[in-house]
């Protein structure tokens, strides 16, 4: 992790979606925990093995997280400017992580540590309900992909995705898309096309 100055990006900082929810006041106090970070593309944020400290606001760029199976690709996220990247379970466990998070395009991210954010948690409440709102909103995306994967065709996850987050399509490979919905390259270049005529 490279860390550039603060006040380079500080404008991006302050206007991050998830933070609006937060008061001036307190918006200050979370960002003075926050190190600015740049990641070029394929570099990556965090490997299998490693107990991953940080969680990330991604300013600019793309990153997609995956695991290993059998020595095969199985793409679990797809973040763009505005998600959060992390490894939730070795982040919240502290310990080792399981799965990659790589940058796709060059990145620059926001990073608090779990320890900056359990520190801040403890000093206001605004920030610890904060805090929960963005576990919620990954447990529910978690659950919400599982559902996807399990009761879904693959046209209706197909086209899930090209309703709710067309960017995707545009940022990310064709085998990391297809992956993410849990369908062979070849059918997702068929729906694709099918979609075209």
């Amino acid at each position: 992790m490279n860390t550039l100055s603060l006040q380079q990006n500080i404008a991006d900082l302050q206007h991050l979606p998830l933070l609006q929810v937060l008061s001036p006041e307190t918006r200050q106090l979370f960002l003075s925990a926050v190190a600015l970070a740049q990641y070029p593309r394929y570099d990556y944020f965090f490997q299998p093995g490693q107990t991953v400290k940080y969680g990330y606001f991604i300013l600019k760029g793309a990153v997609r997280q995956y695991y290993l199976d059998d020595g095969k690709e199985v793409v679990t996220r797809l973040l763009l400017e505005g998600d959060v990247c992390t490894a939730f379970y070795s982040f919240l466990s502290e310990k080792p992580c399981y799965e990659y998070g790589e940058a796709t395009e060059d990145v620059v991210a926001a990073a608090v540590s779990r320890h900056d954010i359990e520190r801040l948690c403890g000093q206001s409440l605004e920030i610890a309900n904060f805090e929960r709102k963005v576990t919620e909103q990954y447990l529910i995306h978690e659950h919400e992909r599982a559902i996807s994967l399990q009761f879904q065709s693959v046209q209706e996850r197909y086209e899930q995705l090209m309703k709710s987050r067309p960017d995707v399509f545009l940022r990310f490979s064709l085998g990391s898309i297809a992956s993410y919905l849990g369908m062979s390259q070849e059918t997702l270049s068929r729906l694709r096309a099918k979609k075209i005529r």
